[in-house]
C-alpha cells in the first residue's frame, strides 16, 4: 500500500527522537544533581548561592520541560499516524466493496454520449 506520507519512516524517526529524549532525561537528571550539589557547596555564601540558584533553576526546569513536551509531541504524533493508517485502511476497504458502475457517467445528468 502506498501512502502520501510514509508511516514507517515517521515511526522510525520518532523512535530516534524518543531515544534522544531518554538520553536528554538522563542528562537533565545529572544537571539537576550537579546543580543541587553546587548549590549545597555554596551554602556558606548566601548571596552567591541565591544568584546561582536564580540562574540555574530556570535551566534545570527548561531541560525537564523539553523532555516532557517532546514526549507529549511523540504521543500526539503516534495518535495521528494511527488515525491516518486506520482511515486509509477504511477507505481502501470501502472502495473495494463498492460495485463497479458499468457506466462511467450518468447520461441524465451529463447529457447523452455522442455516437
Amino acid at each position: 500500500m502506498s501512502f502520501s506520507v510514509q508511516p514507517d519512516e515517521i515511526i522510525g524517526i520518532a523512535d530516534r527522537v524518543r531515544l534522544a529524549l531518554d538520553d536528554a532525561l538522563d542528562r537533565s537528571r545529572a544537571l539537576r544533581d550537579a546543580v543541587e550539589a553546587l548549590s549545597g557547596a555554596l551554602g556558606g555564601l548566601p548571596s552567591a548561592r541565591a544568584a546561582f540558584d536564580e540562574v540555574t533553576h530556570a535551566r534545570v526546569e527548561l531541560s525537564r520541560g523539553i523532555v516532557s513536551r517532546g514526549r507529549s509531541a511523540l504521543t500526539t504524533l503516534r495518535s495521528v499516524i494511527l488515525a491516518y493508517v486506520e482511515a486509509d485502511d477504511e477507505m481502501a476497504s470501502t472502495t473495494s466493496r463498492t460495485d463497479p458502475d458499468p457506466a462511467p457517467f450518468d447520461p441524465a445528468r451529463f447529457g447523452r454520449a455522442r455516437p
